[in-house]
C-alpha cells in the first residue's frame, strides 16, 4: 500500500478544510459503515434488552462501568465546553498547567470502564464480548461525524 503524499498541516483556524473533498467524503462513508455495522450487531445480539434485563449480566460491574463512563463524560464536558466557553482557555496545551490530572484520570477511567464492561457482559457473549462492545464503541465514536460543530 502506497503512503499518501506529504501535506503540510494547516496553521490557520480553518483546521480540516484543506483536505480534499473526496477524502472528507470517504471519511463519512467509513462512518456510515461503522454506524450501520454497530446497529446490525446491536439488533442481532439484542444489545440494549440484554444489558437492561438479562440476569446473566454482572450488574455491579455494569453499574461501576456506567459510573466510570459518567465521570469521563463530565470531565470531557469540563475540558471541551467549560474551559473554552466559560474560562476562555481555548488552547489544549494549557490543560497541562490548568488541570494536569484530568487527561490521565480520563484515560484510567476509560480503561477501567472497558474492562469492567467486558467482564460484566462475559457471561452472556463469552469471547465475543470484547468484539461486540468494540463494534458498538466504534459505532458511537463514528456517529460524532454527523454532529454539526
Amino acid at each position: 500500500m502506497a503512503a499518501a503524499p506529504y501535506r503540510r498541516v494547516s496553521q490557520g483556524e480553518d483546521g480540516g478544510s484543506s483536505r480534499p473533498r473526496s477524502e472528507r467524503f470517504m471519511d463519512k462513508i467509513y462512518a456510515v459503515i461503522w454506524i450501520t455495522l454497530a446497529l446490525l450487531v446491536a439488533k442481532w445480539t439484542r444489545f440494549i434488552p440484554i444489558l437492561t434485563s438479562d440476569n446473566r449480566i454482572v450488574k455491579p460491574l455494569l453499574y461501576s462501568a456506567l459510573v466510570c463512563l459518567g465521570i469521563n463524560t463530565v470531565l470531557l464536558f469540563y475540558l471541551c465546553i467549560y474551559l473554552p466557553r466559560i474560562k476562555g482557555i481555548t488552547d489544549s496545551s494549557a490543560w497541562d498547567v490548568y488541570c494536569p490530572r484530568v487527561v490521565p484520570t480520563m484515560a484510567t477511567l476509560g480503561v477501567l470502564c472497558a474492562l469492567m464492561l467486558i467482564r460484566a457482559c462475559w457471561p452472556v457473549w463469552g469471547f465475543l464480548a470484547p468484539l461486540i462492545l468494540g463494534v458498538e464503541a466504534f459505532g458511537c465514536l463514528f456517529a460524532l461525524h454527523f454532529v454539526p460543530w
